[in-house]
């Protein structure tokens, strides 16, 4: 741990959530941040499938959106309610009002941005994609940042992280949290 990154621990008293468009960065960028400050990682939509034993597209399949939603909202609260830590949200997580109120009132939100052409081009092969099967997974990846572009404005920090390799994108997001958190 580097000292701007002790510094930036010594101030942080509650979990940073990353929000984003699938292909944003949010796991693996969430993985590196974990790491470098030594606290947990922690993935919802793969919280999401262990408590409730199947997969995330089996889930809207058998419960439907809301209950997804539901689990998903329970699913953060517990992760937000204990010791900083890093965690990366579903891309559609901060759309539902009460999970966006609870992610905005207990921790720090970052939004990771890139242009949908660069999400797709990170993403590579859709077929793991639901959200992506169709003829057309850059358009639904326009209309998917233009549908929750204000859900993401909420965030406490925008980070664009268009043309950055991932060591550039963590610097990038340990000075926008060194900017953030309040000085003690």
């Amino acid at each position: 741990m580097n000292t701007q990154t002790e510094t930036i621990m010594s101030r942080l008293d509650r979990p940073i959530a990353l929000v984003g468009l699938m292909g944003s960065g949010k796991s693996m960028l969430g993985k590196k941040l974990a790491r470098q400050m030594d606290i947990p990682f922690v993935d919802s939509d793969q919280a999401i499938e262990d408590t409730a034993g199947l997969k995330i597209v089996d889930i809207f399949d058998i419960a439907g959106n809301d209950k997804f939603r539901e689990l998903e909202q329970r699913v953060i609260a517990e992760q937000l309610a204990g010791k900083p830590m890093v965690l990366a949200t579903g891309g559609g997580a901060i759309c539902t009002p009460k999970t966006a109120d609870l992610l905005l009132d207990k921790s720090v939100v970052v939004w990771l941005r890139a242009s949908p052409e660069t999400l797709l081009a990170r993403i590579g092969n859709t077929a793991t994609r639901p959200l992506l099967a169709g003829d057309d997974p850059l358009g639904t990846l326009r209309q998917l940042n233009t549908e929750r572009r204000q859900h993401y404005e909420k965030a406490h920090i925008h980070l664009n992280t268009e043309g950055m390799s991932s060591d550039k994108a963590l610097v990038a997001l340990i000075d926008a949290l060194d900017s953030f958190l309040p000085v003690t």
